[in-house]
Order: structure tokens, then sequence, then C-alpha cells
């Protein structure tokens, strides 16, 4: 079973530390171990003197029940493996390689503790010993049974992945991951010996009184966090270049929070029993200064305390913020000012004024805790706000659900401290850039808004049956809220917050301040509304049947050569969207496959539409099913709309979740032929990969070729959301106006051959509008008794020749309008 792909550095100790108790039980019990010398783990309890011990059942060793393998049996495991003759044992270099981690990863880092100064309680500094010498003889009893290869995977070992932990943290900065990073295979296991031993083996786990293991713990989440935060950086760097659009860094950035929640959630509770996050954290922070050459009367803080309050030694900034001390001890300073129901108020440049235009890079440690306590401060304010008085606020992003959290549980969630680092890393990435997430939404929202008001004032009198009020109403309440938004309600909010504490908030104090200084909420509003807007696009031309339509005329028009010019904006669409989605088997290059494909997408057949007596009866020509609509596309984007469009709690973004909605991306990435030239992608033209991907079975494939891990799940996640973001922006209810007027100014210029040829009957309502085409191809085929006549081809191009020579690019508009960048390529068709 291949592993989690959200595997973190500790989770992945962990799994080493069973996979090596599983090992020896099960090629053990292959050997002829007795099964029942495989006694409960745990150390015996006291004996009760008046009472009368009852008997112990011996464990049921079946895959239900996971048995646990004591530390003790360790060794005498190792024995009976070594000393077998039937079978012989060879040991796997996956077992060396996988004993060599745990002992390596262990012994250093505790050694590290020491080393610089943490004290260690002396039974925690035994269990450490005992469990890395049992270790350490188990691989020199198994030596003899080793490979040469094994042998020296021992020797030269896997890492010293402790020594590298706490000296990571003693040079760290944060880093742009590295292609052979990204490009790391997953880490083999050794498996149980035998195929029939269903049992499943753990190893006895390390006491939570350890506190070397919380420290440890700690280390590693950090070490993990770092991985997605640096992933992070790269996405706004990117952004920062025009690589990625708004809305996609957005997503990627939220989910990247999302995942993290997972890696922190497993600790959390090993650190509890030491006094928490708090505790831990100034341990964490003073072993790793004092490794640095830092007192610990230069430091000012007293490990044995709780508390993150007091003086800060600023010399030390850069490293804390590797380990995300600096902005964890402003948040926990903000959780003491928290009360149970009011808003933390501060007058404006209380902290200081955050200057972005000023060079970062030059300021001394103070200063630059200086900047980010200005803006994690005036933030937190924006955030309690929405979160007590704005119920209505449209997404929920990272901070605003830590911040939620920290107010119900009065506990400051780590969760919370990562959501703050990374609003802090993308303002130091951009700096003055920052706002243009502000503008940017801004924009698009207001071309959002405007497509709307126009969709319904186009349809004030044009009405039809497969479209119900209902689907006004949300369109004009996803206007209101648009607007509502536009108005600043947080700033509306805090006026009259300040007006009730008895201050008067400055005529020129900025507004939009939480849209202005984090894009990742400004992104993930655009997304709400894009994601809206998408859905009522394609569901509109579904109603209407406007787009197929005149898709199909347009590609009988000019497969015949009868148009002057191409039609960019649908062009455009049918790339995106797929040809699949207007045409059953590939675009038809022939009169008689006009008209059969054109029925087939109406969900009707060639006979039903060219009966006449249909036509005088007035009978419906389509299908009971309906005509073949075009189905939704983007994948991955679409995805996440059950999230920041319906709100939804119940998802659980594990990192699983995450592999399965890249794995459904119909973009591939392509290799770069040299380091630092930034990751470009392309479309898969493969016609059956569409179908793979909604089936499911794409998924399949890619649990089959490997699995990622967190912080390369969030960069497949960027490049994947980037990838569909034009096929998820496109103003496809622009495009559905533009085909209808289109069939308007069609049937305008063929009503009287129409009427000459199907007599007046041919359409008796706006609403058959679609059908216009079907009489035209259906006289240009020549079929079902019909006489092959091009006259209606040919008045069509007419009328669509004038309306590409005024109007041919008005999507291609809108869309750059909002940050695309469409440009053509054009094939010649072959003669």
């Amino acid at each position: 079973m291949l592993p989690s792909p959200l595997v973190s550095t500790y989770q992945r100790y962990k799994k080493d530390t069973d996979a090596v108790a599983s090992w020896l039980a099960s090629t053990a019990k292959a050997c002829g171990y007795p099964a029942d010398l495989l006694g409960p783990p745990g150390p015996p309890k006291p004996k009760r003197k008046g009472k009368k011990k009852k008997p112990v059942s011996k464990p049921r060793l079946d895959a239900q029940n996971p048995y646990v393998v004591a530390i003790k049996d360790f060794i005498p495991l190792a024995q009976h493996i070594a000393a077998s003759k039937k079978p012989v044992v060879d040991v796997p270099v996956t077992f060396a390689r996988t004993i060599t981690r745990v002992i390596d990863t262990r012994s250093s880092f505790g050694s590290k503790m020491a080393q610089h100064g943490l004290e260690r309680d002396v039974k925690s500094d035994e269990t450490h010993s005992y469990f890395v010498g049992v270790l350490e003889q188990v691989r020199e009893v198994l030596k003899p049974r080793m490979s040469a290869s094994s042998a020296d995977w021992e020797k030269s070992s896997f890492s010293k992945s402790g020594d590298a932990l706490v000296n990571s943290f003693s040079t760290l900065t944060v880093y742009e991951p590295s292609a052979s990073f990204i490009d790391a295979p997953d880490i083999e296991r050794p498996v149980n010996t035998n195929d029939s031993d269903k049992t499943v083996y753990v190893s006895e786990a390390p006491s939570l009184a350890d506190l070397e293991e919380a420290v440890f713990a700690y280390a590693l989440m950090l070490d993990d966090l770092n991985k997605i935060r640096a992933q992070v950086r790269s996405i706004w760097k990117n952004y920062r270049a025009g690589l990625y659009e708004l809305a996609s860094a957005a997503v990627a950035t939220n989910t990247a929070i999302d995942l993290s929640r997972n890696i922190i959630d497993e600790v959390i509770p090993i650190l509890q029993p030491h006094g928490g996050v708090r505790k831990i954290a100034s341990t964490f922070y003073i072993t790793v200064m004092l490794s640095k050459g830092f007192s610990v009367e230069s430091l000012g803080i007293d490990p044995n305390q709780a508390s993150g309050t007091g003086y800060f030694n600023y010399d030390t900034y850069d490293l804390a913020d590797t380990m995300y001390y600096n902005v964890w001890r402003l948040l926990d300073a903000f959780s003491r000012v928290l009360t149970p129901r009011g808003i933390p108020l501060f007058k404006p440049g209380y902290y200081g004024i955050y200057d972005p235009s000023s060079n970062r890079e030059t300021k001394s440690g103070q200063e630059k805790f200086q900047e980010d306590q200005i803006l994690i401060m005036e933030l937190c304010t924006e955030l309690v706000l929405i979160a007590r008085r704005l119920p209505s606020w449209p997404v929920e992003d990272g901070l605003l659900r830590g911040m939620k959290e920290l107010i119900e549980t009065r506990e400051l969630p780590f969760s919370l401290v990562f959501a703050a680092q990374i609003y802090l890393d993308i303002h130091h990435s951009l700096r003055e850039d920052v706002v243009r997430g502000l503008h940017e939404m801004v924009k698009s929202t207001s071309i959002i808004r405007n497509d709307v008001a126009r969709h319904l004032e186009f349809h004030q009198n044009l009405k039809i049956r497969t479209w119900p009020a209902s689907n006004d109403a949300v369109l004009k309440s996803m206007n209101m809220m648009i607007g509502w938004l536009g108005r600043d309600p947080i700033h509306d909010v805090k006026v009259k917050e300040y007006q009730e504490s008895g201050t008067v908030l400055s005529a020129d104090t900025e507004k939009y301040y939480l849209l202005r200084n984090s894009p990742v909420m400004a992104g993930l509003i655009l997304y709400h509304y894009r994601a809206q807007l998408y859905d009522i696009g394609i569901t509109v031309a579904n109603a209407w049947g406007s787009m197929t339509c005149s898709a199909h005329l347009y590609n009988a028009l000019q497969s015949e050569r009868l148009l002057q010019d191409v039609w960019k904006d649908m062009d455009v669409a049918m790339s995106l969207l797929g040809q699949q989605s207007f045409f059953v088997g590939g675009a038809p290059k022939t009169a008689a496959d006009y008209l059969k494909k054109f029925c087939w997408q109406m969900g009707t057949s060639v006979a039903a539409f060219a009966n006449p007596k249909n036509r005088r009866a007035k009978v419906a020509i389509e299908s009971r099913a309906g005509p073949r609509g075009i189905k939704q596309g983007a994948p991955v984007s679409s995805i996440f709309a059950e999230r920041y469009v319906n709100g939804a709690s119940n998802v659980e973004w594990t990192a699983e979740y995450v592999e399965k909605i890249i794995s459904r991306s119909e973009w591939g990435e392509q290799e770069q032929p040299s380091a630092g030239i930034p990751p470009s992608v392309t479309k898969i033209n493969d016609p059956k990969k569409p179908q793979e991907i909604r089936s499911g079975r794409q998924q399949k494939q890619a649990a089959k070729d490997g699995r990622l891990s967190p912080d390369q799940l969030v960069r497949s996640l960027a490049l994947a959301l980037q990838s569909e973001s034009l096929e998820f922006a496109y103003p496809y209810l622009l495009l559905h106006r533009w085909c209808w007027q289109l069939l308007r100014a069609i049937k305008e210029r063929c009503d009287p051959l129409l009427r000459e040829i199907f007599t007046a009957a041919y359409m008796e309502k706006e609403t058959e509008l679609p059908f216009v085409v079907g009489y035209i191809l259906l006289a240009n085929s020549g079929v079902e008794a019909q006489r092959k006549d091009d006259r209606l081809m040919k008045a069509a191009a007419e009328a669509i020749n004038h309306f590409l020579s005024v109007s041919g690019e008005l999507c291609i508009d809108v869309a750059r309008e909002g940050g695309f960048d469409v440009s053509f390529e054009f094939e010649e068709d072959e003669e």
C-alpha cells in the first residue's frame, strides 16, 4: 500500500518505527517464533494485596486489531530471525535503511538537546537511551543476514536527520524548493515477510510524558511547515511576475493552510502534557538560539515559564522567523487582550506606520518585528469584526477560521499562527504590490456584476420553461452582495464601534483595509463570484441551446468556406470547453454529417426532424432525454465551489482529497530544459482523457504513479488552477447573449427562404430560434427526400459575416480586461 501523500516528517518517523516492528514480528513468526511469546507491551503492574489476580487474556493477532509489539521484544525477535535455518532470512535493504533512519533521527536529536543545555529528566533520558540501544542491538544482531549493500548502508547512513534538524534552524531561511527535492522518490519500507499473515503490527508508542519526544515532534512539524511555506512564497513571487492570476494563487494558498492543519493537529496532542505550544515553542527557541551562541540571559526568557511575553532579543528575529516564534508572540499577546464580546480597537498608528515602499532587507530585527506587529494587530481587529459582526461575509480563509477558533476556545491555535505567517510572507514578497489583489478583485467583480445586470435586462421579457424564476433570484442576490462588498461593510462596522467607544475614527482612515492587505481574501472573494458565474453561464447556455447551435452553424459555414473571418470568441470557447462538449464524435465535415450531428446534439433523429408532419402537427421533435448540454469543465477549479460558494464546513481538506482533485486536471506539466525556468503546462489532447478524469479512472492511475508530499501538492494545485483559470473566468453568459442575437439576425435574414421551403410553421416563438439552425442544415443536406438547397447556408453566412465584422472578439476583450492574455495560433487547413 502506498504511503499517504500527507506524510509529515514526524508521521514518517512513526511509520518507520512501525515498519521495523512489523517486519521483525512477521518475519520471526514466519520463522517459527511462538505467537504466545509476543507478550502484551507495557511494564507489569504492581500486585495489590488482598485481591485475587484476574486472569489476563492473550492478545488476538488479527487484522482488525493492530498488535502492539513491545520494544522489549525487538531483540529476541531479531535473535530468532538471525538463528533461523528454515527458512534462512536475508534482511532486505529497505529494513536496513529504515532502522538506520530511526536510529539517526532519535539519537542525533537527543544529543543536540543535551549539547545545547536543555534539561532532560532522568526517566526520559533512560527511555531514550534504552530505545536507541535496542535498535542498535537489533541492527547488530541482523548484520550477518544483511547483504553487502545493506551493511554498507548502515555505514554511510541515510542522514543524520536529528543533527540536520536542529542545525537547519541555525541557518535556515525560507527557501524555494529545489528540483532534486521536488523529484525525490517515495521512501520504501520493508513489508511483512509472510503474505498469509494478515496481522497489522505496530511499535509500542513513546510515552507522552517524554519532553524530548514533544520537542522532537515540534521540530519536525516546523520543518514540514517551512516546506509548505516555501511553496506559498513561490506562488506569490510568480503572481507578482504575472505567472499566476489572483484567484488561483489564493485558492492554492488557502489549501496549503488547510493541509498544514493536518500536520499541526497530529503534533499538538504530544505537546499538551508539557505546557502546550507556549512552553515547547519557548523551549525550542532557546535550544536553537543556544546553538548559535546566544546566552540564556541574552534571550531574556525562562524556559520553565509558559509565557511568550516580555523581553525579546531582536537580534534573533531572522532565526525566530523560521520557527514562527515572532508571529506566535504577537498573536499570543493579542489573545490576552481579546474580551469575550468586545472588539479590540487600536488607534490608527498606535503601533507605528507601515511603509511598504521601504526596503525590508536593510531593516534591523527590531524594525522587521515592528512591521510585523503593525500588520498583525490591525489585521486581527478586522478579523474579529467579521467574526462577531458580519456573519454574512461571503468566504472564510485560514485566518478568519483560526480567529473564530480563538474566539470560541480562548486558545491560540497554531494553524492561526501559520496562516498569519503566510499573510506576513505575502506582504514581504509583494510589498507595495500587495494592493494589486484588491484592484484586480474590484475590476473582475465589476465585470461580473455588469454581465449579470445585462443578462437580467436582456431576459426581462424573454423567458423559457427550462429557466425558473428562482435562478434569476440567485443572480439578483449575487449582484446585491457584490454591491454590499463595494461599500466596505467592515469599515462601516468599525466606524460604529469607534463611535460607541467614544472615539472618532479619522475621516481619512484607509477603507477596504482587509481586502487591500490580504490578496488571499480578495482572491477567494473573486473565486466565490467567478465560480457562480461560471456555473450560471454554462447552465444558461444549455437551457437556451444558444452556444451549441451557433457552434454547429459556424462549423458548417467554415467547412463550406462561406465565412470571411473566424469567430474568435467561439473558437476560444470551443478550445476551452473541448469539442466534445459541442459535437458528438468530433466536428462534422460533410453536409450530411452537419445535420446528423446537430440532431444528435439536440437529442433527436434526422428522420424525426425532417418529417414535415411533425411540424404541421406541432409535435416536439426533441427526445425525452433532451439535448446534449455542454459539460462543465474546469474539473479542479469547480471542486472548490463547495467550500467557497456553498460554505461547506464538513469537507475535510486532507492531502488525499487534494491529490484526487489534482488528478482530475486535464493539463500536464512540461519539463523545463534547465532549473530556474518557470513551469509551463499544456492541455492533454487525448480525447479519452476528459472521460477518464470525470469517471475517476484518472484518480486510480494517480495512486499507481506515486504520492506527492504536502508542498508538492501545493505546487501542483497552483499549476492546475492556473491552467484552468481562463476557462473558469471566460464570459459564457455574454457569449450566450451574442449567440442569441446572432440567431435573431440569421432568422431575420433567412425568414423568406425558411417560409418558402418549410412553410410559416417552421417557428412560432422566439425560444425555438436554435431549430432555425437545424432547418438551414436540413435544406443543405439533401437527405430524407429533401432536395439539396444551399441558399439558406449562403444567407446565414451573410448574417454571420456582418456580425463578425463588428463583434467577433467581444468576449475576448472582456477576458483581457479581467487580466487574461488571450492570443491565437492558427493552423492551416490541409488540402
